[in-house]
């Protein structure tokens, strides 16, 4: 079986949010936190939130702002 590692990117509404954190955070996979309720995930965090029934939107790659890193002092 051929898995998928390229990152998948997706916005969770406010009132799942902390319950798709929960849910992504428990998957053992890391996770990329990103502002305004988005994340980058695998196909295999995709099952776990549709299991759970919690609704993201797939975001497409290029409109996703990832912020930049801060410069160390």
């Amino acid at each position: 079986m051929v898995e998928s590692y390229a990152m998948i990117y997706i916005q969770i509404p406010d009132k799942q949010d902390a319950k798709a954190f929960l849910a992504l955070a428990k998957s053992g996979s890391p996770v990329v936190c990103l502002p305004k309720n988005t994340y980058g995930v695998r196909d295999e965090h995709l099952k776990i939130l549709k299991r759970k029934k919690i609704s993201f939107k797939k975001l497409q790659p290029s409109k996703v702002p990832v912020p930049k890193p801060a410069l160390a002092v």
